[in-house]
C-alpha cells in the first residue's frame, strides 16, 4: 500500500485544563482536529488512540443521524480505571474539528486516506508526549483506519480493531442492499449493482436513482472509490505487531464473521466475541433493528460486559 500523500503540519501544544482530561489539538490543513487526552493521575505508560467509526460519529460515539451512545467516552474511562491513557478525536468535519474557514472542508474532497493520515498524525502527537506504548483502537470503520495507520510507523505497538470490516467495503454494501431489495426492488438492486461496479473501477457516475441517493451522492463518491480499495485483510495480514480482534456477538451491521475472517488473514492475532453484544458497543437480546434501538439511542446504557476487560487485559500483557 502506497504511503499516503497527505503530510501532516506542526502540531498545536495542548492547553491546560483541570484534573486528568484535558483537550488537545492538532493543526492541519483544512483547519484544527480536535480531541480529549485523558491521562490516570498516576501518569501512564501505554495511551490508547480511540478511532471513531463511520459517519458524522463524534469523539464520544455520539451521531446527530441518530445515535447517542458515549460509547468511547465510557471505554476511555475504563481504560483510565486500568492506569491506561487514552486520546479521542472529532474527525475532520465532526465536532469541533471544522474547518478554520467557510468553504475550507468540502465532502467530494474527503478519502478514507485523508482519514489515515489524520490518525498518523495524532500518533506523531502521543510519540511527543512521551507515552512508552501506543495502542490504536479503531470502532467499525475506524477499524480500517487502525489497520492502515499501523503500517506506516514502526511505534505503534498494537491495534485492538473493535467490530471491525473483514472485508472491502463494496461487498457488505452490497451484502446490506441485498438484504434489503432481494425482496422488495430487484430492479434498484441492479441498479446499485452497477453503480458498485463503477465505483469499484474507480469511476463515478451521475446516474444514481433517487432512492439510493443519500448512499451514492456524487459527493461522497471520492470517498467510496478509496475505500473500495482496500481490503482489510490485506492491512491485517501485513502487520507484526500484537492484535486483538473484537466482534459483537450479536452486531447486525458487522456480524461476527467479520471478525473471523480478519483472524483468518492473521492467526497471530487474538479474538473475543463479546456476548450480546451490538454494533454501538452496549449489549441488547434483541435480533432486529427495532428490538436494538436502546443500545443506539440509550447513552446511560454502559458498555457490553466484556468489552473494556478484553481490551485493558490485552493491553496490560504486552511486552
Amino acid at each position: 500500500m502506497k504511503r499516503y500523500a497527505l503530510l501532516p503540519l506542526l502540531l498545536l501544544a495542548a492547553w491546560a485544563a483541570p484534573a486528568a482530561e484535558r483537550p488537545v489539538s492538532l493543526e492541519r490543513d483544512f483547519g484544527q482536529l480536535h480531541g480529549t487526552l485523558l491521562t490516570p493521575d498516576a501518569g501512564a505508560q501505554s495511551v490508547v488512540l480511540i478511532i471513531a467509526g463511520s459517519g458524522p460519529t463524534d469523539r464520544d460515539g455520539n451521531n446527530p443521524l441518530g445515535a447517542a451512545t458515549d460509547s468511547y467516552l465510557y471505554l476511555a474511562q475504563a481504560l483510565e480505571k486500568a492506569g491506561i491513557a487514552s486520546l479521542r478525536y472529532d474527525k475532520r468535519g465532526i465536532g469541533a474539528s471544522l474547518p478554520g474557514e467557510p468553504g475550507g472542508l468540502r465532502e467530494e474532497e474527503l478519502t478514507l486516506d485523508t482519514y489515515i493520515d489524520d490518525a498518523a498524525a495524532w500518533i506523531d502527537y502521543l510519540k511527543a508526549q512521551g507515552f512508552g506504548r501506543i495502542v490504536l483502537a479503531g470502532h467499525s470503520e475506524g477499524s480500517t483506519i487502525a489497520l492502515a495507520a499501523a503500517q506506516h510507523d514502526r511505534t505503534v505497538s498494537a491495534v485492538v480493531s473493535i467490530s471491525g470490516p473483514g472485508y472491502p467495503l463494496d461487498e457488505i454494501v452490497r451484502l446490506q442492499l441485498a438484504q434489503q431489495l432481494a425482496q422488495e426492488d430487484l430492479a434498484l438492486l441492479f441498479r446499485a449493482e452497477g453503480i458498485l461496479a463503477k465505483l469499484k473501477a474507480g469511476k463515478c457516475t451521475e446516474d444514481i436513482p433517487p432512492q439510493l441517493h443519500v448512499l451514492f451522492r456524487p459527493s461522497v463518491q471520492p470517498f467510496l472509490i478509496s475505500a473500495f480499495r482496500i481490503d482489510p485483510r490485506d492491512l491485517i495480514r501485513k502487520l507484526r505487531i500484537p492484535v486483538l480482534v473484537v466482534g459483537g456477538g450479536n452486531d447486525l451491521q458487522v456480524t461476527p464473521d467479520n471478525a473471523e475472517a480478519l483472524v483468518r488473514a492473521q492467526p497471530r492475532a487474538q479474538k473475543t466475541i463479546v456476548a450480546g453484544m451490538t454494533h454501538p458497543l452496549k449489549s441488547s437480546e434483541g435480533h432486529t433493528p427495532a428490538e436494538q434501538l436502546g443500545a443506539y439511542c440509550n447513552p446511560s446504557l454502559p458498555l457490553a460486559p466484556g468489552l473494556a476487560e478484553a481490551v485493558t487485559a490485552f493491553i496490560r500483557a504486552l511486552p
